[in-house]
């Protein structure tokens, strides 16, 4: 989970977002990206990266979702947008680590 607080002047709200990702059969990521604190519309954006069982290593483009209200939404992202996926190969599900998240363009931690 990752907290930020914005605004303007006195009327600054502290807003918490979480991103869970996951690969799927498609093959594809998907995202669920949760507003845990706060309402006010934030953008958060994230690169993902994979190592599959066989060792070789997938790339996600960096990918951007905007939530509010207190809700959570789901993201895919595409097998046209992981770079080496042809190359993932092995009986078990690919390790997944997410990295590089802003809030609205704000580097976090």
């Amino acid at each position: 989970m990752v907290l930020l607080g914005f605004g303007l002047g006195a009327c600054e709200e502290a807003v918490a977002i979480d991103v869970k990702c996951g690969t799927t059969w498609a093959p594809s990521i998907e995202c669920d990206v949760s507003e845990t604190l706060g309402k006010s519309e934030v953008e958060a954006c994230w690169d993902y990266d994979l190592t599959c069982a066989n060792g070789k290593h997938v790339t996600a483009e960096r990918t951007c979702q905007k939530v509010a209200d207190g809700n959570t939404v789901k993201t895919v992202i595409p097998a046209a947008k992981l770079t080496g996926y042809s190359q993932c190969g092995g009986d078990t599900a690919p390790v997944g680590i997410l990295s590089g998240l802003t809030l609205n363009g704000q580097r976090t931690r």
